[in-house]
């Protein structure tokens, strides 16, 4: 399940981020909840936060299995976050590098900061899912993304 993935990774920024006194920092879902969409969207607008990050497992149907890490934004004033935050994602992970993507989804599209869509390997990819439910994936993972978000805000 992809919540057995994502929540356990976010609940490993914010023990990161909770070590940074210059940010702060508000979880859309710490638990085992599923915010909507657009609640997600109203958090980070109500709090007019500086950037939104959403992580992700990806999967697929298709009977060729991907592999990899992409990152998704829709707006151009996103795009220095995503080109950075993957940077430090893809070099942590070591999966195949799928690129950085323009695409219209909710999360990316509907806040109004600079906002990411990390994908971070393919959970319907036998390989990929071994590997992303292994607590050091993980760790390397919130690792990447929170350096990646310091150094987007400036912030040592």
């Amino acid at each position: 399940m992809k919540k057995n993935f994502t929540l356990p990774v976010v609940l490993k920024i914010q023990a990161l981020l909770e070590q940074e006194p210059d940010i702060d920092f508000v979880l859309t879902r710490s638990d085992d909840s599923y915010p909507t969409l657009p609640d997600r969207v109203k958090v980070a607008n109500d709090l007019n936060a500086d950037v939104f990050v959403s992580i992700h497992g990806n999967s697929t149907t298709s009977a060729v299995s991907p592999s990899g890490t992409e990152m998704y934004y829709s707006r151009s004033s996103s795009l220095t976050l995503a080109q950075i935050v993957h940077k430090h994602v893809v070099a942590a992970l070591g999966l195949s590098d799928r690129g950085i993507h323009q695409k219209s989804l909710h999360v990316t599209r509907e806040t109004t900061m600079p906002a990411i869509l990390i994908e971070a390997g393919y959970l319907s990819n036998p390989t990929d899912e071994a590997l992303m439910y292994t607590d050091a994936f993980q760790e390397q993972l919130a690792e990447a993304v929170v350096a990646g978000i310091k150094e987007y805000l400036g912030v040592s």
